[in-house]
Formats: C-alpha cells, sequence, structure tokens
C-alpha cells in the first residue's frame, strides 16, 4: 500500500504548454521534454524538445526561450558532423526544432565604412558586402584561405583593423609555385597582395620580393637599371624579410648564425659595400 502511495503521488516535471497542440505539457523525462497529451492513438501529440542537438545540452532555460519565445539565444559552440563549428540559434519551425543559422558578428568594425562585420562560411564580411542593393554595397571581404593559404586570426585580425599583415609564406600561385608577401586592403576594401620591403639603398627605388632573391623595381627602368639585390639564400641560410629590411636600412646586420659551408656552421654580419654588393664580414 506503501508502494502505490507513493506513486499516485508522483507527478512529472511539467515545463509549459506544448507549442504544437497548444492543448498538453512539456513533462521531463529521459529524451528531453516530451508532450503529455493523449486521449487515444488517435488523438495524441508526439512532440519533443530533445536533450540536446548539434551537441549543445538543452536545458530548461533553453527549453523555455522555445516554448515561450519560438526561438533561443544565439550560440556559436554548435558542433558539425566534422567536427567543426557553426553559429546559431534554435527556433521552433512547422513542429520541429530547427537550427537558424547565424552569422557571429565581429567586435571590429569594417576598415572601410565603420559598419558591423560578420563571420561567414567562408570568410569575414561587412554587412553591407551581403546586400543586394549594389548602391549601398561595400567591397570589404577577407577570405579565411587566400591562394591555397589558410589565414590565421591574428593575420585575419590586422586585415580587419586595416593594417597589412607580416610577411607570411605558403602563397601558391597558378604555376603551383610558392611565395611570401605581405597581405593589404585597397580602397575598397579587397584583399591584395603586397611583395614590397622597403626603399632600395642604392637608387631609391622599392625592394620587392622576388622568387630568389630581393630585388630593385628599377631593374626594369631603362634610365636607372638598377642591379641591387640580396639574395634569399646565402651559404645555405634563408634571409628573412625582416632582415633584408635591416640590411637595407643600416647597411649592416647583427650577427647572424646559421650559415654553413663544408667547414660547419659559423655566424657573419651581412654588409652592403660602397659598390652596393652583399658581402659578409
Amino acid at each position: 500500500m506503501e508502494d502505490i502511495k507513493m506513486e499516485e503521488s508522483y507527478k512529472p516535471e511539467m515545463l509549459g504548454i506544448c507549442p504544437k497542440c497548444k492543448t498538453g505539457n512539456l513533462v521531463k523525462g529521459t529524451l528531453g521534454y516530451t508532450c503529455n497529451h493523449f486521449k487515444s492513438n488517435a488523438d495524441k501529440c508526439t512532440f519533443t524538445i530533445f536533450s540536446s542537438y548539434f551537441g549543445k545540452e538543452i536545458t530548461e532555460d533553453i527549453a523555455l526561450q522555445l516554448i515561450e519565445n519560438g526561438e533561443t539565444e544565439i550560440f556559436t559552440d554548435l558542433v558539425k558532423k566534422d567536427g567543426g563549428t557553426f553559429t546559431a540559434s534554435f527556433r521552433y519551425e512547422e513542429g520541429f526544432i530547427k537550427p537558424n543559422f547565424k552569422n557571429r558578428v565581429m567586435g571590429t568594425k569594417c576598415p572601410v565604412c565603420g559598419d558591423n562585420v560578420e563571420e561567414v562560411t567562408n570568410g569575414f564580411a561587412c554587412v553591407s558586402y551581403l546586400k543586394k542593393d549594389e548602391k549601398k554595397k561595400c567591397g570589404f571581404y577577407v577570405p579565411k584561405k587566400i591562394a591555397s593559404r589558410p589565414l590565421m586570426q591574428k593575420e585575419i585580425d590586422c586585415l580587419l583593423n586595416g593594417q597589412k599583415t607580416g610577411f607570411l609564406d605558403g602563397f601558391i600561385n597558378k604555376k603551383n609555385e610558392t611565395f611570401t608577401c605581405r597581405l593589404m586592403l585597397d580602397d575598397s576594401g579587397t584583399v591584395i597582395f603586397d611583395s614590397t620591403l622597403c626603399q632600395c639603398p642604392k637608387c631609391g627605388g622599392n625592394m620587392h620580393i622576388g622568387k630568389k632573391a630581393y630585388n630593385c623595381s628599377n631593374f626594369h627602368n631603362e634610365e636607372i637599371k638598377c642591379d641591387f639585390s640580396i639574395w634569399r639564400e646565402i651559404s645555405y641560410r634563408e634571409i628573412s624579410p625582416e632582415e633584408a629590411i635591416d640590411l637595407c636600412e643600416k647597411r649592416i646586420t647583427p650577427t647572424l648564425s646559421g650559415f654553413r659551408n663544408k667547414n660547419g656552421n659559423f655566424e657573419r654580419k651581412l654588409l652592403i659595400n660602397d659598390d652596393f654588393n652583399v658581402i659578409m664580414i
């Protein structure tokens, strides 16, 4: 008799009125929150808010948002089948709980027009870029991958702030050759390559990153024909863009390690002599 009294006094936890049938109550159970409306097999409601969707646990507060508002807050940590994450809210629609995909709004404003920037599937775009009205369309868009090279968050942050990135390796051109450059924005907000290093110490032109050397832009200028260059590899040691800039601006580098010859590793400074040749000292 005591067991029977306990069963009779038990009342399942009810969350609220079912948004589908508007008659039953959602009852918390092992699967989540299920409608308890049942008069017969022909007159019953099987609506359920399951305990999790896309790796997100549906708490009582989240379920209440669905019942009362028809949509939840936005979540940024929902998990796709491939393990990646995406941003969406959940909403009640036609008897089912469905994700309502949202673009994540970045904390940085558009460097071109000052509007909000959102993360989209393959990049970051000004909200005006996404508009269909061409007259109001902003050109700011940063792809997540450029010339086969994925961008790191700190590189994306530079561009979102309207700044040049550092010198980046690993880009691949149409000839399947790798190259190094900076990324920057043009006036329309389009990402462009910038291979400029600094001013040429010999003629005042621009030094650029070439395939095998850092070369002066005036090499093809018939009036100047500047032949100044710095090899990108000297004695089996790679000369970084930053070291090339230091050499051009100061005419001498600090002592650099990592050079090699048949006798082993050695250290040297690089110097631009009076004939504008790069030598070791």
